[in-house]
């Protein structure tokens, strides 16, 4: 398994349509072999003393966080989709991008462990 996980800016005016935005994206990255794609709507931010999430993205007045992770099934095929797509220019489609994408943080992430509650 390998997760991609990003930090994205998003204005909270634009949640909505961030909310469309995501459910056409999901549907091209699952074409190239994502597993599964979970976006989280920042609930509690806290400001840090040196750094948090929204210094980590610039992000403005009116903005939220959003993580969104991507499960691949290896960072092979990752890697293997990233070049697809640019090529397919798959992400070239009508709707605008409702964030400023330069603003993003993105890495690729291998787990080395997992804990389950038994609740």
């Amino acid at each position: 398994m390998y997760i991609v996980v990003m930090a994205i800016p998003v204005a909270n005016v634009k949640k909505s349509e961030y909310k469309k935005w995501t459910k056409s994206s999901a549907k091209i990255l699952q074409r190239y072999g994502c597993l599964q794609i979970k976006e989280l709507w920042g609930d509690w931010i806290p400001e840090g003393k040196v750094t948090d999430f929204k210094k980590a993205v610039h992000a403005k007045n009116g903005e939220n966080i959003v993580l969104q992770w991507q499960y691949w099934p290896s960072k092979k095929v990752l890697l293997q989709a990233e070049k697809k797509m640019k090529a397919d220019d798959a992400f070239n489609v009508d709707s605008e991008v409702p964030f400023e994408g330069q603003r993003l943080i993105v890495g690729g992430f291998k787990s080395f462990f997992t804990a389950h509650s038994n609740a």
